[in-house]
């Protein structure tokens, strides 16, 4: 069985010591969560904001494809992501990770969720937590 790992409980933080110092980050999409990001230091604070968003969402590695040399690394990852809404409903996704690692540095992280659930999330979440 796969980790799974919640958006609450820590666990980015081994994926923001495992970046390079000038790691590029990109969440793609047009949502609020969309990001281009450079730096360690932004990377990490993405991952802050996420969790505050989505506190207590769940993300399961469903399937891991790696390729390379230690000084040119990709790793594909599948993701399910689950969890309740602040209003209570529930939120199901899937996500895609594109890794590029040089000598055990994460240098590139890309992440592909569906976008159009992803906005519907977020606007429910500030509804709820507007009122």
């Amino acid at each position: 069985m796969w980790r799974t790992v919640g958006s609450g409980d820590g666990a980015y933080r081994q994926a923001v010591e495992l970046a390079s110092p000038d790691v590029h980050f990109r969440f793609v999409g047009d949502t609020p969560m969309g990001a281009d990001l450079h730096g360690r230091a932004a990377f990490a604070d993405w991952f802050e904001r996420f969790q505050r968003v989505f506190p207590g969402l769940r993300l399961t590695l469903t399937d891991v494809v790696v390729k390379g040399w230690p000084w040119n690394t990709t790793v594909v990852t599948r993701l399910r992501v689950r969890g309740r809404l602040a209003d209570g409903s529930a939120y199901e996704n899937e996500a895609f990770q594109w890794v590029r690692i040089r000598w055990g540095r994460m240098v590139e992280d890309t992440v592909l969720e569906d976008t159009l659930r992803l906005n519907e999330a977020y606007r429910r979440q500030e509804l709820a937590n507007a009122t």
